[in-house]
């Protein structure tokens, strides 16, 4: 992970969203499937996706630390679009703006852009007691390079008394039938496609780790895609941001959330391959970004290598889109390309025909990172016919 800030959001301002948005409902049949309870094996509240690996959540810690960083001013954690669920914490915590783990959030967004990802990392990094799941001993973990050592025990330590002091886990379950309205549609939608099996399938691996879906009703339209290695294995997180809701203002899974949850665990898949090859895709990437940087940071991709992470993934999601999606809901494909080209990745639709090629000879390429190389080759080749 980089200290650069990565925050997928759903709601940027491009024409043909609303088009992609009814073309997705219009090909995605929602029905009613059982919640199972809060596990007390985990820290989440937890329910396995029928389809199989996929467990999906409304995580305490994740919605904890979101809080502290909406009292600490952090505007993508001020976005919650559940108008009740708004008011609630506002009424709740707003007495506590002033409390030492919000002072330290605030001075860590200030002095080192503690914002977006990096204030979720370290919820996937701790227990439902707020205790690391490593030990200090062990540092560094893996955390993102935002988090140093001593503030991040302080930080720690502050939020465990914040959540004692709040009595945040009383406010977290009075919240549970609110939460299980956006986890019955999310599971609905998830059901119908084995996005576990086509990690395994696409990425040519055994099995896609321990895969963890949470809703964030907090964080509104932003989603993050983390992983972290525990003891028993390596846990791959999209935490996607419950942006959308009903005419009654609950919070509902849209189903173009589905393309974005895809998206986010790409992440966890792709990011280190690419980051094996950055130095090789660097001439050919400082031209593509210098050409495309202000619609880039515009979105918030304010360097080459975050470019090149983003490029990896939304190619990959492009082949979920037209193999998993496109057949239920033609046109769908089309409209993900044309989106992604509005963003500033004008060479989506070249990577995934490629892709094609990888498709087609998994004996060659047993797996997406011996396929890899490929894409060197491509954007080498890219640049220099494109004059980029």
């Amino acid at each position: 992970m980089t200290s650069e800030s990565h925050c997928m959001k759903t709601n940027a301002n491009i024409p043909g969203r609303m088009t992609l948005s009814i073309m997705i409902v219009s090909c995605v049949c929602v029905f009613s499937l059982p919640f199972r309870s809060w596990a007390a094996s985990d820290t989440v509240r937890n329910s396995v996706s029928p389809n199989r690996r996929i467990a999906i959540s409304v995580d305490p810690r994740v919605e904890l630390i979101g809080i502290v960083f909406r009292l600490a001013g952090n505007v993508e954690y001020k976005q919650c679009r559940i108008e009740s669920h708004a008011t609630d914490i506002d009424k709740y915590f707003g007495d506590f703006n002033g409390h030492p783990v919000v002072e330290l959030a605030r001075k860590l967004r200030e002095t080192r852009r503690m914002s977006c990802d990096g204030p979720m990392s370290l919820a996937i990094y701790i227990d439902r007691d707020f205790r690391p799941l490593k030990s200090f001993d062990q540092w560094p973990w893996g955390l993102d390079g935002r988090w140093r050592k001593a503030e991040t025990i302080e930080f720690l330590d502050r939020l465990k008394q914040f959540a004692a002091e709040t009595r945040f886990d009383e406010f977290f379950k009075a919240h549970e039938p609110l939460y299980e309205k956006g986890l019955g549609s999310c599971r609905a939608i998830v059901a119908q496609h084995d996005l576990a099996g086509w990690f395994d399938e696409f990425f040519g691996i055994k099995k896609s780790d321990d895969l963890r879906m949470a809703l964030s009703l907090v964080n509104g339209c932003s989603n993050y895609g983390l992983r972290v290695t525990t003891e028993t294995g390596m846990r791959k997180y999209a935490i996607v941001g419950m942006e959308f809701c009903d005419s009654h203002g609950d919070p509902v899974f849209d189903p173009r959330l589905l393309v974005l949850a895809a998206h986010e665990f790409c992440h966890s898949f792709t990011n280190p391959i690419v980051n094996k090859y950055m130095d090789q895709l660097q001439p050919a990437a400082e031209k593509f970004y210098a050409a495309h940087a202000s619609t880039m940071s515009s979105v918030g991709y304010k360097s080459w290598q975050t470019m090149m992470r983003e490029s990896a993934v939304r190619a990959c999601v492009a082949s979920f889109v037209r193999d998993s999606l496109e057949p239920g809901c033609p046109g769908l494909y089309r409209l993900y390309i044309e989106r992604e080209a509005r963003f500033g990745f004008v060479w989506i639709e070249q990577m995934d025909n490629l892709l094609k090629t990888y498709e087609a000879d998994r004996r060659k390429y047993p797996t997406f990172e011996s396929f890899f190389p490929e894409f060197v080759t491509f954007f080498n080749k890219y640049s220099e016919e494109s004059g980029n």
